[in-house]
């Protein structure tokens, strides 16, 4: 860690322009500031960018530490230097914050009139406030990051649920970021390790996002956005057990990678970047929770255990893919075949059938599209040992990745999560996870190739049990 707060975003803005992408989007973030004692630039930050009125600063029930001191009372008094501070207590008095459609609506109420939001707190509770100041145009948005765990508090994106289904929306870039190296330290030791484990989506989301583009459903793809972080992936691998041990360097290095994949994300204005087949399985677990009325597990720590599996689904794939089926009939079913088949993967998440009937929406997007390209598809087919070559470059070594995992003290296997998933709720999530969205990956590649059947899943699973992993 260095002595002084450091602005990523001129570095991070250096490599964008670098880039010569002229395709992206503008990041919006204009400072970055992490370092040693940031939290204390929250008034200067503030004042700003704040527009006249109150300052509103939300927050959720979860104790937060910085020293000695009570994080988000300390934050409320800096702010206080500033003008009057209303504090939201957002979320259950117990419990994990949620963003659903009620916590939304009173977000967006609560900063309504207001001269500045900043939010306290977790991916999802900056997600939420992203969410009421995109609600509130104008209303500037300043975020203390609380712990090094997510990639979201660096995105113009928010995750919230609808009809019981996880879906990305657009939000609002924050005005300003701030990352104390104090605050990180602070932090419990499995929300970071929640942040090395989301991590591992770098080594498989990437790969997804290629072959998306191969089959012509997702041309946003660029490989210079990937290397703004998957250039120092190898080097987070090893910083495993300095991360584990709280040391500066290491968490200063996972930060910086979380940020730099969540701006990446914001200028390409996709989640795709980092988001997905090991994604997919852990909204699916968060789904699965809430309809039962589980508690839900940290979203990094289930991305972690994701990603192995998505690894291996990857090596799978790649070795038995024969590309003449992409040349057929087979490859490209017929929507009324596969509907039933999501409407009965989902059927158990709701008695309404709101849940499975919003995943069929977004789903038959993909198959249509997927039907569409299929010249495209034919196409990959036909240079099918190019492409899958370049895939397995982007894939990451799962060997690895279990053992950098287990060396930071994440969970490896679903079983290991807190609170742990049951096999079978877990092999449905791995199953599944194609059927959800519109979000392409390895996942669809296998169901479209006849890669995916029963035999197929238990192949993957046990592949990732042989490293630790798996159910």
């Amino acid at each position: 860690m260095t002595d002084q707060p450091t602005d990523l975003a001129m570095s991070i803005q250096a490599s964008l322009e670098a880039s010569g992408e002229e395709v992206l989007r503008p990041m919006g973030l204009r400072r970055i500031l992490i370092g040693p004692g940031v939290l204390e630039r929250l008034p200067a930050e503030v004042a700003d960018v704040a527009s006249p009125g109150r300052i509103v600063m939300f927050e959720d029930a979860t104790p937060m530490q910085r020293g000695n001191d009570d994080l988000k009372a300390l934050a409320a008094s800096l702010l206080s230097t500033v003008g009057e501070v209303d504090r939201v207590v957002l979320g259950p008095s117990h419990g994990r914050l949620h963003a659903d459609a009620d916590t939304l609506a009173a977000a967006r109420a609560a900063a309504t009139g207001a001269g500045c939001l900043v939010t306290v707190g977790s991916g999802t509770l900056t997600d939420v406030g992203k969410d009421a100041s995109h609600a509130n145009p104008g209303l500037p948005l300043v975020v203390v990051q609380s712990a090094a765990s997510v990639n979201g508090f660096a995105d113009d994106m928010a995750v919230v649920v609808k009809d019981g289904v996880k879906r990305t929306v657009q939000s609002v870039w924050p005005s300003c970021l701030l990352i104390d190296h104090q605050i990180l330290r602070d932090a419990p030791a499995h929300l970071t390790q929640s942040g090395f484990a989301e991590m591992m989506a770098m080594f498989t989301a990437p790969a997804d996002w290629r072959l998306a583009a191969l089959v012509g459903i997702d041309l946003s793809y660029s490989r210079k956005v990937i290397d703004m972080f998957r250039q120092r992936g190898e080097d987070l691998l090893v910083a495993a057990p300095s991360v584990a041990a709280g040391d500066g360097a290491g968490l200063d290095l996972l930060a910086t990678l979380l940020t730099a994949s969540g701006v990446a994300m914001g200028v390409v204005g996709r989640t795709a970047v980092l988001s997905g087949a090991e994604h997919l399985i852990s909204h699916l677990l968060d789904m699965s929770a809430a309809s039962r009325g589980l508690a839900v597990g940290l979203h990094g720590a289930q991305v972690g255990v994701g990603a192995l599996v998505a690894a291996c689904m990857w090596e799978h794939v790649l070795d038995r893919l024969d590309p003449d089926i992409l040349r057929s009939d087979v490859a490209f079913p017929d929507p009324t075949g596969v509907r039933p088949l999501v409407l009965k993967a989902f059927a158990s998440l709701d008695s309404t059938g709101a849940a499975a009937a919003e995943c069929w929406a977004d789903y038959q997007g993909k198959l249509a599209s997927w039907h569409q390209h299929r010249p495209r598809v034919v196409a990959m087919a036909e240079r099918w040992e190019e492409a899958a070559a370049e895939l397995r470059r982007l894939v990451g070594d799962p060997v690895r990745m279990a053992s950098a995992l287990r060396a930071v003290g994440a969970p490896t296997r679903f079983s290991d999560l807190d609170p742990p998933v049951d096999p079978d709720r877990a092999r449905w999530a791995v199953s599944s996870s194609h059927l959800m969205r519109n979000r392409f990956t390895v996942a669809d590649l296998a169901f479209f190739t006849g890669n995916w059947s029963s035999n197929d899943i238990d192949a993957v699973l046990d592949r990732a049990a042989e490293l630790g992993g798996g159910l």
